[in-house]
C-alpha cells in the first residue's frame, strides 16, 4: 500500500498514542507505564492471531470439524 502523506500518518499515530496514554492514566493511575506495556504486546498479539488463523484453517482443510 502506498502512503502519500507521511506527515498526516505520523500526526494520526501521535494522536492515537496520546489518546491511549490519557485513557490509561485515567483508568490506571497506579501504573504510569501501562500504555507502553500495552504497546509492547502488539507484536506478540499479531503473531498469535496469525498462528490461530493458520491452526483453524488447517482444521478446516483436514475436515475434522465442519467450519464455514
Amino acid at each position: 500500500m502506498h502512503i502519500e502523506d507521511m506527515e498526516a500518518v505520523q500526526k494520526l499515530q501521535d494522536a492515537l498514542h496520546e489518546a491511549l496514554q490519557d485513557f490509561e492514566s485515567g483508568q490506571h493511575p497506579e501504573d504510569p507505564r501501562r500504555a507502553g506495556k500495552l504497546l509492547m504486546t502488539l507484536p506478540l498479539l499479531r503473531q498469535t492471531a496469525t498462528k490461530a488463523v493458520q491452526h483453524f484453517y488447517s482444521i478446516k482443510v483436514q475436515g475434522k470439524v465442519p467450519m464455514h
